[in-house]
This record gives structure tokens, sequence and C-alpha cells, in this order.
């Protein structure tokens, strides 16, 4: 080429290029990509990288997956107590209201099987104090007790003649009997097994058991969480022996 240094070309700047280097478009794109070697340039996750990111995540999995059923049953358990605390503070309304007596009632509403036939159920006896299907009376871990289903009959008397509409138990709390319709001082726990309230149970979990129902038919109920919650005399919740 004329006027031209064979071995090297110069741009616009005056700058000297290689032989057979062009300045185009394309020369110009290929500039323009980051080089792996460069500072700051973007690189790909390599195989053994990734890998390596999974098995992190499965560890953990591993690890966090056992805890989460025990971080479940310790919730419902949570709730539990403060279920049954509210109860205690109902009670104590009522207790206020009629001289320190404990509410005469029986042990579960219908459809459990009961000999108490002259007294209401604990549910209806406490209603001017909490209402008769209150979710203070349901227990989170609760699957079967509390959704049992039964119809009034004649001998229902705690229900307006006539209405025979399904209901439900809406109960899974059992209510101690040997307190109703007496001051503590003059139950059989204080006067014979000389027990302070805060060992003498009010009422506790329905559950861990097969109970049968009026109808004659049995109903297994697994306990509701790991450890038995109990309502004290004294309003603490607890399990016996603690």
């Amino acid at each position: 080429m004329k006027g031209v240094d064979a071995q090297a070309l110069s741009d616009h700047s005056g700058r000297l290029l290689p032989v057979g280097w062009s300045r185009g478009p394309r020369a110009a794109r290929a500039s323009a990509r980051p080089r792996p070697d460069k500072p700051g340039a973007r690189r790909a996750f390599s195989l053994i990288e990734l890998l390596v990111v999974i098995f992190i995540i499965a560890i953990l999995l591993s690890i966090l997956m056992p805890a989460l059923p025990r971080a479940r049953n310790a919730a419902r358990k949570v709730r539990c107590a403060a279920n049954l605390r509210g109860i205690g503070q109902s009670v104590e309304m009522y207790k206020d209201k009629n001289r320190e007596v404990f509410p005469l009632a029986r042990y579960m509403p219908p459809p459990w099987i009961s000999m108490d036939t002259e007294r209401p159920p604990f549910n209806v006896a406490m209603q001017d104090f909490l209402e008769l299907e209150d979710m203070a009376y349901r227990c989170p871990g609760d699957k079967v007790v509390w959704n049992q289903t039964w119809t009034p009959t004649d001998a229902t008397f705690w229900i307006e003649e006539g209405d025979t509409r399904e209901r439900l138990s809406a109960m899974s709390y059992t209510y101690v009997v040997g307190l109703g319709g007496n001051r503590y001082e003059n139950t059989f726990y204080f006067e014979f097994l000389k027990q302070s309230t805060s060992d003498t149970p009010v009422a506790y979990d329905f559950d861990g058991g097969v109970f049968e129902k009026a109808d004659g038919n049995k109903v297994h109920a697994d306990f509701f969480h790991d450890k038995r919650n109990v309502l004290f005399v004294d309003g603490h919740v607890g399990r016996y022996g603690d």
C-alpha cells in the first residue's frame, strides 16, 4: 500500500495498529466485552460450586426439618394453655357471683356418656361468663373431641323443647366434677387429700384414650400435644407433679 508502513496502520488518533487490525463495528463490540481476567468481570458458577451450594442447603434442611414438628407442637401447647387460663378466669368470675362455689356440672357435654343426667354440661353452666361455643374451649391440637355432633332429646333439659338442631360437642377439656357445687375447703381434695389449690385440677385435656359416647360408640382421641395441660384451682396451667 502506497504511503503506508507495511508493518502498521494508523488510526484516526495517530496511534499505530498492527497489520490486519480493524477498528470497524465488529471490533468495537468485541473490545467492549469484559475479559475474564479483568477485575469486576462477570463469571458463571462452576458445576463444583453449584454442587457445594446444594450440599449446604441440604444439610441445613436436614437440621431444620425435624425441629418443625416440635415447634408446631410447642405452639399448640402454648395456645391450649392460654385457653385454659381463660377458662380459669371465667371460673373465678362464676365463683365471685356464687359465694366461691364451683360450677355444678357434668364432666363433658353430649355426646359423651355421663351418669350426671341432672347436671348441665360445664360449658352450659358457665355460659353467663363464657359463650357456649367459645373458642377458649377448643384446644388447637384437638382434631376429634370438639367436632363430635349430637342431637337434643327429651332428656336434654337445658335445650328449649322442640329444638332438635344438631350441635357440636364444642369442648376439648374435661371438668373435674368433684369440685362442683362446693367451696374448695369443703371438697374431698382439701378435706381428705390435704391438697393445696396449686395441686388440685379444675379441667384438663380430654385426650389420649378411647372415650364412649351416649350411643355406645367409642372414639379414639390422640394426645393434643406431647404433654397434657392442666388448669389448677389457683389459676395456673401446668402438668401434674410440676
